[in-house]
């Protein structure tokens, strides 16, 4: 039991310093147009992204990814390349998400033996075996960290159980359009509808 809390704090502790170290470097701002954001770097299950893209060459996007917007946001997350990579994400360092941790690539359902794999972070998000999922923020300022909890094995051809050390992941966010407008809209139209019928029954 004490061993077990032990742990937990430790672990704690570890994500409280990666999220400080991650806040003193230099942030990147998300943007809120539904572009993906695709990372490729060195890492072991448990690390954090930097945004560094060191297994690409693409170009850096350092994290925390920083966002403030006056209507909510919706942020999607997926695994992606091979599978099934599972992330949880923070928020200013409060784990808001975790994605599923779906079966390992060698289970009979998804061909023994054979990564379903894609480098697109469309067929990712439509594809029912990688690890995704989604959260709506409220308006307001947001930083957030992702942090690659399960890394496959299979990295060499030549030894499927060998540890892999590549975290990929594929996020994007998009603004969501206030719908009170739109409630108040369709009020005013059934309101001045209700009016004139009233006018016409009067007349």
């Amino acid at each position: 039991m004490l061993k077990n809390r032990t742990g937990r704090i430790a672990s704690l502790v570890c994500a409280s310093i990666v999220f400080l170290w991650l806040g003193r470097a230099e942030a990147s701002s998300l943007p809120l147009d539904g572009t993906w954001i695709v990372l490729d770097e060195f890492m072991s299950a448990g690390d954090f992204f930097t945004g560094s893209n060191n297994l690409t060459g693409a170009p850096d996007f350092p994290a925390p990814w920083t966002f403030n917007s006056s209507l909510p946001v919706l942020f999607d997350i997926t695994d992606l390349f091979v599978v099934t990579d599972q992330y949880n994400v923070y928020d200013s360092g409060n784990l808001v998400l975790t994605t599923p941790h779906d079966p390992p690539f060698d289970d009979p359902s998804t061909g023994a033996g054979t990564p379903p794999w894609t480098n697109d972070p469309d067929v990712a998000w439509a594809s029912p075996v990688f690890s995704k999922g989604n959260i709506l923020f409220a308006p307001g300022p947001h930083s957030i960290t992702i942090q690659d909890i399960h890394i496959p094995p299979g990295c060499n051809p030549s030894d499927l159980t060998a540890p892999c050390f590549d975290g990929t992941v594929a996020f994007r966010a998009n603004i969501v359009p206030e719908p009170t407008s739109l409630i108040l809209l369709g009020s005013g139209l059934v309101g001045f509808a209700a009016w004139r019928w009233r006018r016409k029954q009067a007349a």
